[in-house]
């Protein structure tokens, strides 16, 4: 595969991807010298042809109009030819965070994410789907207008095998163990989406968001507005509780031919501290959020 390099103590993929060097850069600059947003309406010759939008006023396509709009990134981090990757813009205001997102704008914006899911499960080439949000410069976000992207990846990403590894040999559901009782470590709960904080981590700070029922991907029945409203709310009180915008959202679902044992989750990770030579050398974590204490503090912020 070309511009893919695998690292031979890890075994971990490196994508070498020589374009991204070149994407521009907007967080954190403000002023009159701010150069125009090329997410914002107005500036669709500044992006690829889009390859999905929401139109309601049946405007052509790449013209303004569009409620959410889908485009390859023009940085990709992987081959055209060989995979996906693209950005999926939330909103056509110049907002920055999922917590700004109207009702209407977050429903629109997770029904457009889990549609181009599935139109990347259906390439012909195999390629495995991963949909993600960077919010803010310390999150890897260079753009801020909010914006999820999603890749296509021609080979079996490791973590994720390992993930869905760990379903696969379970006795039972993991997820579904966590969820049966979170006690004080539920953060909220409506129209049958749950947000909590795991018992035991991945990162500081994280907060998951899945459905009570066991549901392998979101093609098995996902409601965009329960969705949108719980990452809404979480992204807010994160805000207000640890005074942080900068954040990642990663969605994790089963493949298509993998069965039931998956259950599909958002994990929200708030940027609330740095990775150092102890976390990269050793892969030894360090948690600074106790999630029973950062639950309740989410709770009371909501």
């Amino acid at each position: 595969m070309s511009d893919v390099l695998w690292e031979p103590f890890s075994g971990d993929p490196l994508l070498v991807a020589h374009r991204r060097a070149a994407r521009p850069h907007d967080t954190g600059t403000h002023g009159a010298d701010h150069a125009p947003c090329p997410f914002c309406p107005g500036a669709e010759a500044e992006t690829p042809p889009e390859v999905a939008a929401e139109r309601p006023d049946g405007s052509p396509p790449d013209t303004p109009g569009w409620l959410v709009r889908a485009f390859p990134n023009k940085f990709p981090v992987i081959d055209p030819d060989d995979g996906v990757h693209e950005v999926i813009v939330n909103t056509p205001r110049h907002v920055a965070s999922l917590a700004d997102l109207t009702a209407a704008e977050g429903g629109r914006a997770v029904a457009a994410w889990a549609a181009r899911l599935e139109a990347t499960a259906d390439d012909p080439r195999g390629l495995w789907p991963f949909l993600f949000l960077n919010q803010g410069a310390p999150a890897g976000a260079s753009l801020e207008h909010s914006h999820a992207q999603l890749v296509g990846l021609p080979f079996s990403p490791p973590r994720l095998v390992r993930r869905e590894m760990v379903f696969a040999t379970a006795a039972s559901c993991p997820l579904c163990f966590d969820l049966a009782a979170p006690g004080d470590r539920l953060v909220a709960e409506a129209d049958g989406v749950v947000a909590w904080c795991p018992q035991v981590p991945p990162l500081s700070g994280v907060v998951r968001i899945a459905p009570r029922r066991h549901l392998p991907a979101w093609s098995d029945g996902v409601d965009p507005p329960a969705v949108a409203a719980a990452l809404r709310r979480v992204t807010a009180a994160i805000r207000a509780t640890l005074r942080t915008e900068d954040l990642n959202v990663m969605l994790h679902q089963a493949r298509r031919a993998d069965g039931g044992r998956f259950h599909w989750h958002l994990e929200v990770v708030p940027r609330v501290g740095t990775l150092a030579g102890l976390e990269l050398g050793t892969g030894v974590l360090a948690i600074t959020q106790d999630p029973a204490s950062l639950a309740t503090r989410l709770r009371a912020a909501m």
